[in-house]
């Protein structure tokens, strides 16, 4: 289940967007009879294959993150359709999970239908049979966040600016920081400009809205009067470092589409919800 673990463990993400569409879901096929289902059930068989099957999706999601605590449920039809690959649901709780550099206090996935089917071909290689929704969850705290920006992917993002404004002579990025408070953004950059040496600062706060379903920065204000920088030449500059949609993109992946539904902020914690689907692979 390599291509569902990666969802699961926030390594996969998409940009198409779901808006208010109903969920697709597959009728249930192939399933092995009733009767076999109550005998694996009635026999235990069923609840030892679930929990066996926890076990490989936990240690194989631990395997793709850098550390945190994970927790997986699986319901099943039966013993032999959960080796088949014919499941109910899956659901995966992460705490404290640092995926590549991206910090996430909490998330949690589950699957919105109730058939799903996922195998391996003779090379070993997954395939997901089936289109599979799941509804997602991210709560990031600001600890998170500027944990985050230290990260190294985030300062060679920050590096592409200064690059781009060295080669016009315009500036460059020292650091940056974010707080969370009054169910805002707090974003504090500090900057040094061509034969200044002393850096400077700019600090704005900011709403986070979803738009077309990536997460900005919007109803930004200067929190320091004394920069006179137009804030609107740096929009583009603030959202393309914009930490939180950062934290998105690292979920990009062409298998799945993903949609950012809804982001709030509320005691210093950003909370993010969608809905993502693992694509079904061509046969």
């Amino acid at each position: 289940m390599k291509k569902t673990i990666l969802v699961m463990c926030m390594l996969l993400m998409g940009g198409a967007s779901f808006g208010a569409c109903e969920v697709q879901c597959p009728e249930p096929y192939d399933l092995s009879h009733s009767v076999s289902q109550f005998f694996s059930t009635i026999t235990g068989q069923k609840f030892i294959s679930e929990k066996v099957g926890e076990k490989i999706i936990r240690k194989s999601v631990q395997k793709n993150i850098t550390s945190g605590e994970i927790k997986t449920d699986i319901k099943s039809f039966s013993a032999r359709d959960l080796k088949a690959g014919r499941f109910k649901s899956i659901e995966i709780t992460g705490k404290d999970v640092n995926a590549q550099g991206i910090m996430i206090s909490s998330f949690h996935a589950k699957t919105l239908c109730n058939f799903n089917y996922v195998t391996e071909n003779k090379n070993g290689d997954v395939v997901v049979k089936e289109n599979m929704p799941l509804a997602v969850k991210i709560v990031i705290t600001e600890d998170d966040i500027n944990k985050t920006m230290d990260s190294s992917d985030y300062k060679r993002l920050v590096d592409n600016i200064n690059n781009i404004g060295g080669n016009f002579n315009i500036f460059q990025i020292d650091s940056t920081k974010v707080r969370l408070k009054d169910n805002k953004l707090y974003y504090t950059m500090k900057y040094t400009l061509p034969f200044v040496k002393k850096a400077k600062e700019i600090a704005f706060s900011a709403d986070l809205r979803v738009e077309n379903g990536d997460i900005k920065m919007a109803n930004t204000t200067y929190e320091n009067n004394s920069t006179s920088v137009d804030l609107n030449k740096f929009s583009k500059i603030i959202n393309y470092i914009n930490p939180l949609d950062f934290s998105a993109k690292i979920l990009e992946n062409r298998d799945a589409k993903f949609n950012i539904e809804n982001v709030n902020i509320s005691d210093k914690k950003v909370t993010i919800e969608g809905r993502m689907t693992v694509l079904k692979d061509k046969e």
